[in-house]
């Protein structure tokens, strides 16, 4: 089974098995994986800090809850349009993991074609919203026309689709799109009846012939096809499904929604650019812990809200795919019993989590009385004004980094044995 590697970093089998998460240490070579979020966590450490000097633990309490809530309030809008009959409500099913004809899923009869901007939630905090648009189709279509009917801001990115050739229309707009500053995607549907062009680069010019053709000011040839791909609704772990996800989340901003997105859509996130993103929050998380309903605890020194981090890390186990649900849908796809993937776990707390399995790891941590990573050195004076005082808050972090590390070792193994069953080793 031959594999490939692609223009991004990202390793793919050529006869279309299971993208691997292999992809993100590839990007974390190339300095990819190392970048911050910068989810304006200097900031919220700045208001924190701000806060315990007007107000003490008290108000700080109170501004820890509400940059929780902010953070899983945000709610991320994303636009797919095309040409008729082209798989738009298939996109979107797909994207959202919604099977045809349950609750929440677009309709994909051909015969219904949305006359208004339709959407679709998907669930959770934070959330994405994806809307199917209208059709671009006739003599006198009008870009500018289209766009002022749609709300366009509201947007972070637009997936155009189509099943052949890109119209005039659709590149048209696409410039447009590019001309106000949005992300444009071209999306070539239905590629699994046509699996021989498949990342081929003259089909990919030829499909997009009209960027050079019109020579649209605000849209290249080299920009189009940095943004073409090429998918099937009907399998995301073939050809370029996730690369076209993953291309939207990493170019969203401000940093939030790009955070909404990966946490929204994290059965297709870049688990590097995920595993960064949630790091990040992680001293909020600590905070929240000590200062938020925190309860004693056998053997340790200071008070902590167990329950809440028992939620964080089986959110983290969530996240990284490590759940049996996700567990037992990918050893369904390359047809092997769960149990075959799950006994490649060796992180305790991925194995069984449970409430006093966290206390235990927690009181471990603060035992050792180790420092903070260097990212986090710039937490230290407020760590300092808790209740427990450094060692609380320090430990809490450690704890949670540890958990994170150790799970996306986790999700490394599962993949590792996901390619030697596919490849028969």
């Amino acid at each position: 089974m031959e594999m490939l590697l692609k223009g991004d970093g990202a390793l793919e089998f050529e006869d279309g098995g299971l993208c691997l998460l292999q992809a993100d240490k590839v990007a974390a070579v190339n300095g990819l994986g190392s970048l911050s979020m910068d989810l304006e966590v200097e900031r919220i450490l700045e208001r924190f800090l701000e806060a315990v000097k007007d107000g003490g633990i008290s108000k700080l309490a109170s501004l820890v809850k509400a940059e929780r809530r902010r953070v899983e309030c945000v709610t991320v809008h994303v636009a797919v349009t095309g040409t008729p009959r082209v798989g738009k409500s298939a996109f979107i099913n797909s994207v959202m993991d919604f099977k045809d004809g349950t609750d929440g899923a677009a309709p994909t009869d051909p015969t219904q074609q949305v006359a208004k901007p339709a959407s679709y939630r998907r669930p959770g905090e934070p959330c994405c919203m994806f809307w199917e648009l209208p059709n671009i189709e006739g003599a006198n279509f009008s870009p500018d026309s289209y766009l002022e009917a749609l709300e366009v801001d509201r947007y972070v990115g637009f997936f155009i689709l189509s099943s052949s050739r890109f119209t005039r229309e659709a590149v048209a707009l696409a410039n447009e799109l590019r001309r106000i500053g949005k992300q444009v995607y071209f999306v070539r549907t239905k590629i699994d009846l046509d699996t021989h062009s498949y990342k081929n680069k003259e089909f990919a010019e030829d499909a997009l012939h009209v960027v050079t053709a019109d020579c649209f000011d605000h849209l290249d040839i080299e920009y189009a096809i940095s943004h073409f791909f090429c998918v099937s609704c009907h399998d995301t772990g073939r050809f370029d499904f996730m690369a076209c996800i993953q291309a939207l989340q990493k170019n969203s901003s401000p940093p939030l929604q790009k955070h909404a997105l990966l946490l929204s859509l994290y059965y297709l996130a870049n688990k590097m650019e995920l595993k960064n993103s949630l790091k990040e929050l992680i001293p909020v998380s600590a905070i929240y812990s000590c200062i938020i309903d925190p309860v004693p605890v056998e053997q340790l020194p200071y008070q902590a809200n167990i329950s809440f981090l028992h939620k964080e890390i089986r959110f983290f186990r969530t996240m990284l795919g490590l759940d049996y649900r996700d567990l037992n849908k990918s050893a369904r796809l390359i047809g092997q019993p769960t149990f075959v993937l799950s006994d490649e776990i060796q992180t305790r707390l991925a194995r069984e989590l449970t409430e006093k399995a966290v206390a235990e790891e927690l009181l471990r941590w603060t035992e050792k009385n180790v420092l903070v990573s260097p990212s986090n050195v710039k937490w230290l004076p407020l760590l300092k004004t808790l209740p427990g005082g450094q060692l609380s808050g320090a430990s809490t972090i450690r704890l949670l980094d540890s958990m994170l590390e150790q799970f996306m070792d986790d999700a490394y193994r599962i993949q590792r044995k996901i390619t030697e069953i596919l490849r028969g080793d």
